[in-house]
């Protein structure tokens, strides 16, 4: 990784170094989202840092304890609500991730076939 980061205007360039393989897997997702090798990376490398007001872990919690509470027990209209915000939250967090993972099967197919 460039160790020399260059900030303009808020954005900052910053040059890593990765397998091919790695390198081919962002291309292939890229094109399959129809966006360019940067914006997915950027993407990506946005969700995997955690970020100060981010409380992810926190929220998810709640979101188990929920669940739980809802096997047993009816939950109450605020609880329930919560709940699916809860969830809408999880699904967008991961939908990315499923993304990669299908874009990865493909990749690994199109070698099979």
């Amino acid at each position: 990784m460039d160790r020399r980061l260059r900030s303009n205007g808020g954005v900052m360039t910053l040059t890593i170094t990765v397998q091919n393989e790695l390198a081919q897997r962002l291309e292939s997702a890229a094109l399959q989202r129809n966006v360019s090798v940067e914006e997915l990376a950027t993407s990506i490398l946005d969700r995997a840092v955690s970020r100060p007001d981010d409380n992810w872990s926190e929220k998810n919690q709640r979101r188990l304890c929920l669940i739980r509470k809802s096997v047993q027990q009816t939950l109450c209209d605020e609880e329930q609500l919560e709940l699916d915000e809860l969830q809408s939250q999880f699904d967008l967090q991961f939908e990315e991730f499923d993304e990669s993972l299908k874009s990865q099967l493909e990749f690994m197919r199109s070698f099979v076939e």
